[in-house]
């Protein structure tokens, strides 16, 4: 099964950065105690312009849909309050089940495979 990867950007008032990191401290908490199959989980930021740059990756489009299924619903509503979200990236072939909830985060862009090494190998 191939690897699931989504990368998106967020902007933000500077005032709001440490709410947003408590929202993103407790998806993480949530992340290692109900998920399976998360490969990666980043936040990162650029500090002018203020701009956290979210990575992940899922060991499977069901791990990918079973973490949004296990989201804090409340906690996305205030972080999606607080940020302006840039499209989201998917770098792979999404299942129809995975167009569908995406759907939900606005603009999506995927990208298909082209060239790699193979994914076993990178693992290595």
């Amino acid at each position: 099964m191939a690897i699931v990867r989504t990368a998106c950007t967020m902007t933000l008032d500077p005032k709001d950065l440490d709410e947003v990191v408590g929202i993103f401290e407790s998806f993480i908490q949530d992340v290692q105690e109900k998920d399976y199959g998360v490969l990666a989980y980043h936040y990162f930021v650029d500090e002018d312009p203020l701009t956290i740059h979210v990575i992940e990756w899922y060991e499977s489009p069901q791990a990918m849909l079973d973490h949004y299924a296990n989201l804090n619903l409340e906690a996305a509503g205030r972080l999606v309050g607080l940020v302006k979200l840039s499209p989201l990236h998917y770098y792979g072939n999404p299942t129809p089940e995975e167009e569908a909830q995406m759907a939900g985060f606005g603009e999506v862009r995927i990208h298909r495979p082209l060239a790699s090494i193979p994914e076993t190998a990178a693992q290595a």
